[in-house]
């Protein structure tokens, strides 16, 4: 486990300057049905402007986020300098797979989509975590294929020009949908790829047709965090940083304040080898063009 500061400021200056102008594509806020969150909505945006972000994208496994994301900042953009892009996953609490949770979220402005994530299958035997009593959720038909509905989700996202997350999709599925996804010409995100085993040759592929592999600084401080920490780093210089995003699916009550778990994360890539302008391609410059920027 790696245990990040106590304080932001005890955060490399290098990684601190990386940090201005970032943006976190996948972080946690309260409110939360379920889990325990570090900060509420408000605090989230407090915390990360005051550090110098640009933005982040706020990720609920349970309810479209975009309502708060525009109340936020109508609130807060034009004075703190962040913008929040809203989200929905596509698990049980939205109806699963459904074209018509999703239209009306497209519809007022969100920006990203989760395919399933705590419901779906993979996820479920991998992970065993999950809030919702509905069955576990598969975007294969019987022989292998997607599903028809993935189809219709994908024409909406193409249609509101937003972007698609894999979620916890297993890597057959993943590599499916990003082949789905890239055809109809949106903006894809390989989710949290080396802590939810994604393997590299699935990674490459995703890459070589134009999506962005994403890591997550969240890993680093469980246990285990150092092997992972490691791997990531490896996997991202095979890979290369201009084709990878840096977030941290940050949020939880136990994990650090998500400025000082962010800007730390930064550091590992930093003390790792990379040089300044890689870990501000993968923390600014794509993260901003994953999100059409």
């Amino acid at each position: 486990m790696i245990t990040a500061p106590s304080t932001f400021d005890e955060v490399s200056e290098a990684a601190r300057d990386a940090l201005r102008g970032a943006i976190d594509l996948h972080a946690h806020a309260g409110p939360d049905p379920f889990a325990e969150r570090k900060l509420d909505a408000r605090g989230l945006v407090d915390d990360y402007a005051a550090a110098g972000l640009s933005g982040f994208v706020f990720k609920s496994h349970e309810y479209p986020t975009q309502p708060l994301a525009w109340a936020l900042n109508q609130e807060f953009e034009a004075s703190r300098g962040i913008h929040v892009t809203g989200a929905i996953a596509l698990d049980h609490a939205v109806g699963g797979l459904n074209p018509d949770a999703l239209e009306v979220a497209l519809r007022i402005g969100t920006g990203v989509v989760w395919m399933p994530t705590f419901d779906s299958a993979w996820s479920r035997e991998r992970f065993g975590r999950w809030n919702s009593q509905q069955p576990a959720m598969t975007v294969f038909d019987a022989d292998g294929r997607l599903l028809e509905v993935c189809g219709t989700l994908l024409d909406l996202i193409a249609e509101h020009d937003a972007t698609l997350c894999t979620g916890h999709l297993s890597p057959e599925e993943t590599l499916a949908m990003v082949m789905a996804s890239r055809e109809r010409g949106i903006r894809t995100i390989v989710t949290h790829a080396t802590s939810f085993f994604i393997p590299m040759e699935v990674q490459r592929a995703a890459a070589d047709l134009g999506a962005f592999v994403e890591q997550c600084g969240n890993s680093i401080y469980r246990e285990g965090g150092i092997a992972i920490r490691d791997q990531m780093l490896h996997e991202v210089r095979e890979l290369g940083p201009e084709h990878v995003v840096l977030s941290t699916d940050l949020g939880q009550a136990t994990n650090p304040l998500p400025s000082i778990g962010y800007g730390y994360w930064l550091q590992q890539f930093l003390e790792g080898g990379f040089t300044g302008a890689e870990v501000r391609r993968m923390a600014q410059e794509n993260p901003r063009a994953a999100l059409g920027g």
